[in-house]
Order: C-alpha cells, then structure tokens, then sequence
C-alpha cells in the first residue's frame, strides 16, 4: 500500500516536506542470501527519487523536460547505500520504505530513503541528482546540464547529504589526477540490455554491481559509496582499478568516469 504524498504547495511558498511511505511484501526480486537485495534497493529508490521529483513539480509524468523541450534525466552524482543483514530470514516479511525529498544547493537534489522490517532498519540510502541531457550527438559523452521548470521549493538537505554531496564535488575536482599503476581488477564491456537505463545511459546500479563484482569477499553488512563521474556508450570496456583500502576507481576511455568505496 501507498500512503499518500504531501501535498506540495505553490512555487513561491516556504519549502515544504515532499515524501512517501510505502510498504510490500518482501519476495525473491526484493532478496539476496544476506537480506536486502542491493541491485533491487538501488532501482528501486532511484525510482522512489524520479517520483518525488516529479511531485514536486507538480507532474504526473516520469518523463521531464526542460524549458525548450528537451527530455532532462535526474541522473545521479553520488549514492551512499548502508545494507545490514536481518537477523533471521524476511522472505515473505513486510518491507517499509520511508522517502524524502531535499535541496542540494541551488542545482542539486537529494533524496534519503530508509527500509526496515519489524521496526529494524535494514537499508538506508542516501542519494544526490543533478538534471542532464543529451545534445544533438546523443553520445553519453556530451551531456549537457538542464533544469526542470516549476518545481517546489524543497527542505536545505539534512547532514548525510550535504556531506555526500560535498564529498562528490571534491571528487570530481580531484579526477584528473588518476593515474594507474597496476593492471585493472577487472574489464568488462556492459551489456545494451541488461546494463543501460531506458535512456540509453549506463545505469547507475551496473556501477555497483561491477564493483561488487571485483570484490575478493562479499560481507553480508556493508556501505557502498559511489561517486558517479561520467559515462560511456554502448559497447565500450569499463576497466576497474583497486586504488586504496576499500576504494575503487572506474575508467572508460582512460577517463575515470566512478570513484567507488565499500567498507564494512
């Protein structure tokens, strides 16, 4: 069941709460062996954020555009994902899952999610997106910042995503300064129709499934953080590179396009 969203009120109003609640029964799509399924909170929270958004915006439609026409994406800068394993099997449990909505800045929106079974959280999920489209080219490699016209004035962001956000920022400003040194822990060309979003972008959990993918041990409680720093075409080879205790980088075309942390 849904609990309805908050009602948003005119643009030039105080900033008021946009969120949801929401709850499911938890099935094989929603689980892995240690609990929560990462993939499935990260699709489906990034979905949760595209709803906010569109609520406070006052639209209906998942598809945005800017003020000339153009299809804008909320693409994501950073996640920061926190899993805890249960403490004894939730497969036919029921899941709550509480969103909000939040400014980043005058460019930037975040988003927190929390998942708990019984009262125990299990999941929580910090987000930060800016809005992106394509230009005439259509490659992933020209995207161009937009805006979407009419949203809401949103609460200032709450700790964990300022500070997300912040952490974005100086890793973007730090990228070009990647220079490998080892061979890559792992090189893989993703696939169109597994990997890209609807869009034609890679999507942003194939960024931690690769990186999952490269990691010696799979712990069953964890916190990825991902700082997103481009993307790529269909077809072409991702290299990941171990660059630090719990830290990884992603490079596309010798260009450092994720800068990746997973700790326990």
């Amino acid at each position: 069941m849904t609990a309805p969203l908050r009602s948003v009120a005119l643009a030039n109003a105080s900033p008021s709460p946009v969120m949801s609640r929401q709850t499911l029964p938890l099935g094989m799509a929603q689980l892995s062996p240690f609990g929560l399924s990462e993939d499935w909170v990260l699709k489906s929270c990034g979905d949760r954020h595209w709803s906010l958004i569109a609520q406070a915006s006052g639209r209906d439609s998942l598809a945005f555009h800017d003020a000339d026409g153009h299809p804008i994406y909320a693409a994501f800068c950073a996640t920061s994902l926190r899993l805890t394993a249960p403490p004894s099997p939730i497969l036919g449990q029921t899941l709550e899952v509480r969103s909000a909505l939040f400014a980043v800045g005058t460019s930037r929106i975040g988003s927190r999610h929390i998942l708990s079974v019984n009262g125990r959280d299990l999941a929580m999920l910090s987000m930060v997106s800016t809005f992106l489209r394509h230009d005439e080219s259509g490659s992933n490699h020209r995207l161009l910042r937009g805006g979407l016209p009419g949203m809401c004035p949103l609460p200032a962001a709450i700790a964990p995503i300022q500070d997300l956000a912040n952490r974005a920022r100086a890793t973007a400003r730090r990228k070009d300064a990647f220079h490998p040194t080892q061979p890559p822990k792992l090189s893989i060309t993703p696939n169109p129709a597994l990997d890209f979003n609807a869009v034609g972008l890679l999507y942003f959990p194939t960024y931690s499934r690769i990186s999952a993918m490269a990691m010696d041990h799979h712990p069953a409680s964890f916190t990825r953080d991902v700082i997103y720093l481009g993307n790529l075409d269909m077809g072409e080879p991702i290299e990941l590179f171990d660059t630090g205790p719990g830290q990884q980088t992603m490079v596309a075309n010798g260009q450092p396009i994720a800068v990746i942390h997973c700790f326990t």
